[in-house]
């Protein structure tokens, strides 16, 4: 029994470490093995209102500026920005598949909680539309205090509002061809 939940430790731990490619919570950035190419550059929003949209707008433009990446509204896009009521307490969350074979990102989609968000002010939701789409190029939420002033923090920080250098050199990284 002792030696089954010693292996399952050790997997946890290796798993764990082949997920995370480059970087590191030292680094500032991290970025996840299956996304460190990126293949579409198009995102379908049609399902957000007016404000929700602008939010995305701002996310749009302050990765645009870094010169990470630009983003595309396509309302044919695989890729789907949505809303929802949830009762979960997340703010906002992305999922992304990526292709085994290339490692690049093939789908996102990203879910504002309007249950949530409706809570916050227009710059606070504005970053954590900024944060997913950070999700959605590749990079990973950091969890370590040190990491308080970068974006790509994990929890709730309502005065990074834009990608910080660290952001935007695993931004890069990540969105490489």
């Amino acid at each position: 029994m002792i030696a089954i939940c010693l292996i399952a430790a050790l997997s946890a731990t290796t798993v764990y470490a082949t997920m995370v490619a480059y970087g590191s919570e030292k680094a500032g950035y991290m970025v996840c093995t299956k996304q460190l190419r990126k293949k579409t550059d198009t995102f379908d929003d049609s399902a957000l209102n007016k404000t929700y949209r602008s939010y995305m707008n701002y996310g749009v433009k302050v990765w645009k500026d870094s010169g990470v990446v630009t983003l595309k509204r396509k309302s044919s896009s695989i890729n789907k920005v949505v809303m929802t009521k949830s009762d979960s307490r997340s703010l906002a969350w992305t999922y992304t598949w990526g292709d085994s074979r290339n490692g690049k990102i093939q789908q996102f989609e990203i879910w504002f909680n309007t249950r949530q968000m409706s809570k916050r002010g227009k710059s606070g939701n504005q970053a954590i539309a900024a944060h997913e789409i950070g999700h959605a190029i590749g990079l990973l939420d950091l969890y370590e205090k040190r990491n308080r002033d970068k974006l790509m923090y994990g929890i709730e920080n309502k005065e990074v509002v834009k990608p910080t250098k660290a952001d935007i050199k695993g931004g890069k990284y990540a969105t490489r061809k």
